[in-house]
């Protein structure tokens, strides 16, 4: 039905009404077509494959919408209310309660009656055409041409009908060379603010020869604010600023001049000087005076100090003497929210009276109102691998501001199954146990000896101690990991009210003891096997000590929502057991101690496209080797690929390696009574290997609403380092690795529930470099349906959060 909907749009429409379908932007050279896009006053009906079904869906949803009944129950609703709220008599409390139960209702039924129901709300309503807003739509392109310099632009636009009923629009745009900048002046009569704005005219948004940009100029105002804010000016505001644009002069020349104007009442502008600090930690008690401890020239003042001054001044840019700066006031509000002891904090100012003519003060209240002592946080899921789902569940109690300095206990318990093949019997499923416990401490300092805890305070610096314990009960070995750390994190941010840009992390102490047990035979051959090359395998699975330096950085100019046009890197490097190499024998109980070097870069590139669209691609890699004269790779450091954020074709960690294929035997019966033996793949095996490549490439869009869409392309492999006599290929070598990297691609469909992003991918092999019998492109073996079945061809990924 919905089908037929969509392959007939224009069945319900009047017999003067045609259909918008389309509006197409010609002749641009440097204009960017989706800005041109964001002007339209009316948007088309979407078209795909020649029919409308976001149309259809509203038509078919407009079948079952009958606005006057659900007037009706509108006002059954207030009626209701009124009668209860008559029963409640004079109580206020339960009146309340009934009245925003029942606006509550009646909110989501006025939405239902203007927006429809939800298959309306999930599709579109007709784009009937309307000349007055095509030309609405012009003028608003002409405003846009304008304001980014193309003063001289052309544009007109044609329509066509075709089918009788839909339109056809093409805005034709001949843009012309735009205005440049040839001239700057300033018209400041407050010498002080003009000395200053030309003092820093090296970092204005504007340059000669630039293209003439309203945009542009409207950032350079908000600089200009930003810096005389910074810089005592406490009254100053943007309407003070202006610019004065001559575009009279030949040659397409624009000439700005700079315009600051002084208040009204002044003949100057007021720089303001800080004349005290007060820092309130507690909530107002009236009428119960605080106590008032004074710290470095602040006034901390309390009913009871349950937070250490010392600490607190590493948090606090505000000071007496000082001049005003906006700046200094966000980032104390930032660094104290990175506390995490604080509800929220706010910094506010009063004007004191001056001491002379040309002195004007400020006193600085900071109202930091403090957070829970303790939070639980309580999380269920469901694992999904290999189309067996299995529940997991984590409880974590944080305690905060533990001693006194602003640290933060962490206890966390966690608990999981997951479903997977069983390595002897790819139809059966068998369960994979874990579970583990953590204790985390942090300070909010860098704690070193000979430091007296101002080491990086200016970049939010903290000091993290752990401690863990990880058990997993699998079918082929049980492994438990004992964990032992210590953290030093800092990071910068270049704007206050923005995340930080990056951050650092400097592990000097990383102690794991790994204990575990080989339980399946088969297994345990598989692994001697794989172990008679170079590099043994079954080694790495031994009992050990863990020990290693490591260092962390992340540059990131994202958001949460990964909305921006941004770039992320980042780098890993670790170096173990180089306790050895110092003299320090860390051994016990004849556990082995591994010594190996290990880096992961990772960059990652987001490209809004307009109208919630987004390009955006990976590369990842890495390389991971024992050094010194260990010959053994911890199995915890190998690199895996394949999974919900890797090359999504291919399970997770079974991947690899290179162009070995891991095979078993498998019995076949003729109908005519004959018997063979035949290879197919095994994939019941981990692939770990010591080199990684991957590479992403994602197109993501709204579909409707929450619901968004992705297509992807991932690629990528593992494999060894040296040459290994029973695993042909799979060691990395520069003249054929390109040919070896495995392909997938796939459609995904994203569920953003604001919270948090549910994730299903569904990826098909495309090229498979380890294909059996020279069979390498295998897209042609796609079938949907592998999807709901266990197969080698196709996979389903569900996943939190975007992959990458």
């Amino acid at each position: 039905m919905l089908c037929l909907q969509s392959c007939v749009p224009t069945r319900y429409l009047g017999e003067d009404e045609k259909l918008l379908v389309s509006i197409q932007p010609e002749g641009l050279e440097t204009v960017e077509p989706t800005a041109i896009q964001a002007l339209y006053q009316q948007e088309p009906n979407r078209m795909v494959l020649g029919s409308t079904p976001y149309l259809g869906l509203y038509n078919f949803g407009k079948r079952f919408y009958d606005p006057q009944q659900i007037q009706e129950r509108i006002e059954k609703q207030e009626a209701r209310m009124q009668q209860q709220i008559v029963e409640a008599g004079t109580d206020s409390a339960k009146i309340q309660r009934l009245r925003l139960k029942f606006e509550s209702r009646i909110d989501r039924l006025q939405e239902k009656k203007t927006e429809g129901n939800f298959l309306m709300q999930l599709g579109e309503p007709p784009a009937i055409y309307d000349s007055t807003l095509m030309e609405k739509t012009m003028d608003q392109i002409d405003i846009y041409l304008n304001a980014k310099g193309y003063f001289n632009h052309q544009t007109n636009y044609e329509k066509e009908v075709k089918s009788d009923k839909l339109v056809y629009i093409t805005i034709n745009i001949e843009e012309n060379a735009p205005f440049r900048y040839t001239e700057f002046s300033y018209g400041i009569p407050d010498e002080d603010i003009r000395q200053l704005v030309q003092a820093t005219a090296n970092r204005s948004l504007l340059q000669l020869g630039d293209k003439y940009d309203e945009d542009v100029l409207t950032a350079e105002r908000d600089r200009l604010y930003t810096l005389l804010r910074n810089r005592g000016y406490y009254d100053f505001a943007r309407a003070y600023i202006e610019f004065e644009v001559d575009t009279s002069a030949t040659g397409r020349a624009a000439t700005i001049k700079t315009i600051i104007q002084n208040p009204e009442q002044d003949s100057t502008h007021r720089l303001y000087t800080i004349n005290e600090v007060y820092f309130k930690t507690d909530e107002d008690r009236f009428g119960i005076p605080r106590d008032t401890i004074v710290y470095n020239g602040i006034n901390y003042v309390a009913y009871r100090h349950k937070y250490s001054p010392d600490i607190l001044d590493k948090k606090v840019d505000i000071y007496p003497g000082q001049r005003y700066s906006q700046f200094r006031t966000s980032a104390t509000q930032r660094k104290l929210a990175e506390l995490d002891v604080f509800q929220f904090n706010t910094v506010l100012y009063n004007r004191i009276d001056a001491t002379t003519d040309s002195s004007y003060l400020l006193n600085a209240y900071i109202n930091a109102l403090p957070a829970k002592k303790f939070q639980e946080t309580l999380e269920l899921g469901l694992n999904y691998t290999e189309r067996i789902p299995g529940p997991f569940s984590s409880i974590r109690l944080r305690i905060r501001n533990i001693f006194g300095g602003a640290e933060n206990l962490d206890i966390g318990l966690r608990g999981g199954i997951e479903g997977q093949a069983s390595f002897t019997d790819p139809n059966r499923a068998v369960l994979i146990k874990e579970f583990g416990a953590d204790v985390s401490l942090s300070f909010p300092v860098i704690l070193m000896p000979f430091t007296n805890k101002s080491l990086l305070s200016e970049y939010s610096p903290r000091t993290r101690f752990y401690s863990g314990y990880t058990s997993s009960d699998r079918e082929q070995y049980s492994r438990t990991n004992y964990q032992l750390g210590l953290d030093y994190i800092w990071q910068i941010t270049r704007n206050p009210l923005r995340p930080p840009v990056m951050q650092f992390i400097f592990s000097p102490v990383n102690l794991n003891i790994v204990q575990g047990e080989i339980l399946d035979n088969n297994f345990r051959q598989s692994l001697i096997n794989n172990s008679e090359g170079s590099r043994s395998l079954i080694e790495s699975f031994s009992d050990g000590i863990i020990s290693f330096i490591g260092f962390n950085f992340i540059y990131n100019t994202n958001d949460f929502t990964q909305t921006r046009n941004a770039h992320y890197f980042r780098t890993l490097v670790e170096v173990g057991g180089l306790s050895r190499q110092l003299g320090l024998d860390i051994g016990y109980n004849n556990l082995q101690t591994f010594q190996y070097a290990k880096i992961n870069p990772d960059f990652r590139r987001y490209i809004p496209l307009g109208g919630q669209r987004y390009f955006v691609y990976r590369v990842n890699g890495g390389v991971a080797s024992p050094i010194f004269d260990s010959k053994v790779l911890p199995y915890e450091k190998h690199f895996f690929a394949g999974g919900a954020s890797s090359v999504r074709a291919w399970q997770s960690r079974r991947l690899g390696m290179g162009s070995y294929a891991s095979v078993r035997p498998v019995e076949e019966n003729g109908n005519d009574g004959s018997y063979t033996v035949g290879l197919e793949r095994d994939y019941s095996l981990e692939q770990p290997g010591e080199v990684l490549i991957e590479a992403n490439v994602e197109y993501r869009f709204n579909i409707f609403s929450f619901l968004n869409g992705a297509l992807f392309v991932d690629a990528g492999n593992v494999w060894l380092l040296q040459e290994d006599v029973n695993r042909p290929k799979a060691n990395f070598d520069f003249n054929r690795f390109y040919k070896e990297m495995a392909v997938g691609t796939g459609f995904g469909i994203r569920f953003d529930l604001a919270v948090l992003i549910l994730r299903f991918d569904l990826a098909t092999k495309v090229y498979d470099p380890a294909g059996l019998y020279g069979n390498k492109f295998i897209l042609n073996d796609f079938r949907f349906s592998d999807f709901f079945t266990r197969n080698s061809q196709s996979t389903l990924q569900i996943g939190i959060g975007y992959p990458f």
